[in-house]
């Protein structure tokens, strides 16, 4: 009796596989996994399942799985969707151990499609069978020659075998990513195409290449997080194993997304969430694709710098100037060399100018001189690492021109080394690849490839918090989802964040026209109180500097008249009375618990024009202080409160201890909120939270 199988073997190298719709018609798209498998060395048996031929290019054909007799490791099902269901049943009652169905109309589709997804599912665990896809394209494992999928780059003859695997939520961006990696010389490990991911998906896919010993990176090319706790749990361990996972995601805008609440749902829009999401796992991420395909050899066998300092060598004044502007935009520092590498250098007879760009010319073109200079260069540790550019000579003397860079990176793996080569210089190109030196054909990529190198963070440490049980009670005790600022202030500051001293006044006219208001301190800023009301100052419900008694009341009355004429049919709570209180400066803090990633803070530039802006910094919630110091760093309109030329710095530690108190809501059954404005006092005088929202999750509302 036949071993079964582990999923990874039978996935990446199944003994036996089954194509269930194979086609004997070469002009079909359902014969090409068969055509591709033996065009490209598999040598285990194939077993066509057709019901209406003996034999499929000339291997006997079977009307079932169930009759071939033999054990089947793996299944490739291209039938019509309403046959989709049967095959699987055939699958599982025929002991087969994994099948990838390229079949399309399930959960892609919509509800109807959804349900049969389901349907197969629960089918498949049931009969022990693991399923990949639906409307996924298939499997490709170049070193072991299983090629079983109909993607038709694999027409082309011959493939190259790497170390890198891909796994892709869009089936045909593994042809494209194929394509592009061969032209390049860069050869690919494992290719997945997930599909729907209704079994199998990113996260366990990413955990069988952690475990394989033939790859030592992993792409990931995603639309979408479905399991954003498996692949942060993947992530976490592909780092301790040295294994970096480098991601390109698609869907940058967020059209069709239901707006949410508050300015935060505007603002973590636009895959936002998911950036903040990756990095937190520890993901480097290009924007890219050339990037993608060429960034890894910059990432093996390094961890996250501390520093983004580079030193810039380069054979051509322009090239290097490229590269440099490249680079504006993204905090990156460009360093001349050291005075110890100018000193050593000059020992050997080579003068370099103590400038940004090191710019050799045509002595660059000499290899001893090159290599001379990248030595020091990429001995010195006042930069974090070496951009390496070379001429016209890369096309024409790739031996003079690139391999004094690929004896100097073997020499000294330590430091970071990027190549721009300025010509069309492929055989160059592959010289580099095959010397593991990350090479770039474009400086937009080079740049995107450092950028991303210096974005790049070890995994964040998971923190361990006890509910805030004061917190979870005012919320527990709040009536409907939506909480109005009264009460969603309450919630902040029981979580630790300052909120400014109110009175409220009632909804009522005559009460208001009746009432003392000379116990107040003035000068006061009046604002309507309602659950109902986002924005106040859309519907005239904010009045600032009310100076004494009479003003208040006449303010009061002023925004109970223009709200009622605004929104009629909004609750309201009353009159919301705030001492005017000064600062330096002001900030939006907001909390969304994304669909996608879960918990997500955002903090960004305060105001009605924060959208405008979008100067903002996100990350998972709930975060420490730490990670909080490093969002304020992020928004680049705090920088006058940091005492920018000799402006008042502002308390931005009260500030960083703020967000880190708000990011518990995380903890709580909490949807969104956001503080806008938080007022930043003089450094030492803190800050305070000045309004506020929040939204209950639906499923929790009283």
């Amino acid at each position: 009796m036949s071993t079964l199988p582990s999923v990874a073997d039978a996935l990446f190298r199944p003994r036996s596989i089954a194509l269930v719709g194979a086609s004997g018609d070469q002009n079909k798209h359902a014969s090409l996994p068969h055509q591709y498998l033996r065009r490209h060395g598999y040598g285990g048996e194939i077993f066509p399942i057709n019901a209406n031929r003996d034999s499929v290019f000339g291997e006997k054909a079977f009307k079932s799985v169930c009759l071939v007799g033999k054990p089947v490791d793996h299944a490739f099902i291209m039938l019509p969707t309403d046959s989709v269901r049967d095959a699987v049943s055939d699958c599982c009652r025929a002991g087969v151990r994994c099948a990838t169905i390229l079949s399309n109309g399930f959960a892609e589709s919509g509800e109807s499609g959804r349900l049969r997804q389901e349907e197969l599912v629960d089918l498949a665990r049931e009969g022990g069978l693991r399923l990949l896809g639906p409307n996924s394209l298939g499997i490709i494992n170049l070193p072991d020659r299983v090629a079983l999928s109909a993607n038709e780059i694999l027409s082309l003859p011959e493939l190259r075998p790497g170390r890198t695997s891909l796994i892709s939520q869009s089936g045909s961006l593994i042809g494209a990513l194929l394509s592009r990696g061969q032209a390049r010389g860069l050869g690919f490990a494992k290719m997945i195409s997930v599909g729907n991911e209704a079994d199998l998906g990113v996260s366990e896919m990413g955990e069988m290449l952690v475990d394989d010993p033939g790859t030592d990176a992993i792409f990931l090319f995603l639309e979408t997080i479905r399991d954003a706790d498996g692949i942060a749990a993947m992530t976490r361990r592909a780092f301790a194993a040295g294994k970096p996972v480098i991601a390109f995601r698609v869907g940058r805008s967020d059209v069709g997304e239901q707006l949410a609440a508050s300015h935060t749902g505007a603002l973590v829009g636009s895959g936002a969430a998911m950036d903040a999401f990756l990095r937190d796992i520890g993901v480097v991420r290009v924007e890219t694709i050339d990037a993608l395909l060429e960034v890894a050899p910059l990432i093996k066998g390094h961890r996250p710098p501390t520093g983004r300092r580079v030193s810039v060598v380069s054979t051509t004044g322009g090239g290097g100037a490229l590269v440099i502007d490249a680079l504006a935009g993204h905090d990156i520092e460009v360093v001349p060399p050291s005075e110890t590498a100018m000193t050593n250098l000059a020992a050997q007879g080579i003068t370099i100018s103590r400038t940004p760009l090191v710019d050799l010319t045509l002595a660059g073109t000499n290899p001893k001189t090159y290599g001379a200079v990248l030595r020091e260069m990429m001995r010195s540790p006042d930069c974090d690492l070496i951009v390496s550019i070379v001429g016209s000579s890369s096309q024409f003397r790739p031996d003079r021109a690139v391999l004094p860079i690929a004896a100097a990176v073997e020499q000294n793996s330590a430091m970071p080394v990027a190549v721009f080569l300025t010509p069309h210089a492929e055989t160059s190109l592959s010289l580099l690849s095959e010397a593991n030196v990350a090479a770039f054909r474009t400086p937009e990529s080079c740049a995107d490839a450092m950028r991303a190198f210096f974005d790049w963070r070890a995994p964040r440490p998971v923190l361990d918090l006890e509910t805030p049980h004061a917190a979870a009670a005012l919320l527990a005790a709040a009536p409907g989802s939506s909480l109005d600022a009264r009460a969603a202030g309450a919630v902040f500051e029981s979580l630790g964040v300052p909120v400014v001293p109110e009175t409220v006044l009632p909804a009522d006219t005559d009460a208001i026209r009746a009432m003392p208001l000379d116990t107040l301190t003035y000068p006061v800023v009046a604002k309507i109180l309602s659950a109902d009301i986002a924005h106040k100052t859309e519907v005239g419900g904010v009045v600032v500097g009310c100076k004494d008694p009479d003003a208040l009341r006449a303010a009061a009355l002023r925004i109970l008249e223009s709200v009622a004429r605004a929104r009629p049919e909004a609750r309201l709570a009353g009159i919301q009375v705030q001492p005017m209180v000064r600062g330096i400066g002001e900030v939006l803090l907001g909390y969304r618990r994304d669909r996608s990633v879960g918990p997500v803070v955002t903090l960004g530039v305060g105001g009605v024009l924060t959208e405008i802006y979008r100067d903002v910094a996100v990350r998972l919630a709930p975060l420490d202080v730490a990670g909080a110091r490093e969002m304020i760093a992020e928004v680049r309109g705090l920088a006058p409160l940091r005492g920018y030329r000799g402006l008042p710095k502002g308390d931005l530690e009260a500030l960083a201890q703020a967000i880190a108190s708000f990011s518990h809501l995380a903890l709580l059954d909490v949807s969104e909120a956001e503080i806008n404005p938080v007022l930043i006092r003089a450094e030492g005088e803190g800050v305070v939270a000045l309004d506020a929202l929040l939204e209950r999750e639906v499923d929790h509302a009283v």
